[in-house]
């Protein structure tokens, strides 16, 4: 893995670059997180991130080490510290919970393996609703297209696919975005999301954390 360790410990102390998003919906994400995944994250201090990890950047954190075709969607989780200050990394094990109350919308396999839509009863001032993408995943047995899921519930665990870029340690992808409602299943690709001037993406952080 290339690029500065960053830690971040939940709950976060919003920074100035992050003011403007004050208004997003905030989950509780990492309590669903760490209280369904032990004891994989026992003992979890704060989350390490290589700067490739973080929205808007242009690194790649694996591999060659080259810039992203686009900037990153989102926020990759792979590796964390421990209250004795060992450095430990996430495997396919990891559970993974819906950030709010929703439904599945899409399971689609794609260059991450296989992603998760679900959307969420949740509108911007403009009517824009609030999306999650889980990316890197394996959806349970029991998830599909239509199905609702509550806040916290468990939805997927990492995927053992990687796409084309098998080389990369396993990790989850995270996206949350506003997109114009209704929008229709089909158009609910990672080029559409990426390429689409109607499309806000979050910055992670600002839903994961708490209000100040």
């Amino acid at each position: 893995m290339r690029g500065k360790i960053i830690s971040f410990t939940p709950p976060l102390i919003i920074s100035d670059p992050l003011v403007a998003d004050l208004n997003n919906p905030r989950s509780r994400f990492f309590d669903y997180l760490l209280a369904s995944n032990q004891p994989l994250l026992a003992g979890l201090d704060h989350w390490l991130f290589q700067a490739g990890m973080l929205f808007g950047s242009w690194e790649k954190w694996w591999g060659d080490g080259k810039q992203r075709a686009t900037a990153h969607e989102g926020l990759d989780l792979c590796s964390f510290q421990d209250s004795l200050g060992a450095a430990k990394m996430v495997d396919l094990s990891l559970k993974i919970p819906a950030a709010f109350a929703g439904k599945i919308v899409k399971i689609a396999s794609d260059f991450l393996g296989k992603s998760i839509y679900l959307s969420h009863e949740i509108f911007s001032e403009d009517g824009f609703q609030l999306y999650t993408v889980y990316g890197h995943t394996e959806p349970l047995a029991s998830m599909a297209p239509s199905q609702e899921v509550a806040e916290g519930q468990l939805v997927a665990t990492l995927s053992r696919s990687f796409g084309k870029n098998s080389n990369i340690p396993p990790h989850l992808h995270v996206t949350f975005v506003w997109l114009p409602a209704p929008l229709p299943p089909a158009r609910l690709t990672w080029q559409n999301l990426s390429h689409d001037p109607a499309i806000r993406f979050i910055d992670p952080l600002t839903v994961l954390a708490p209000p100040i």
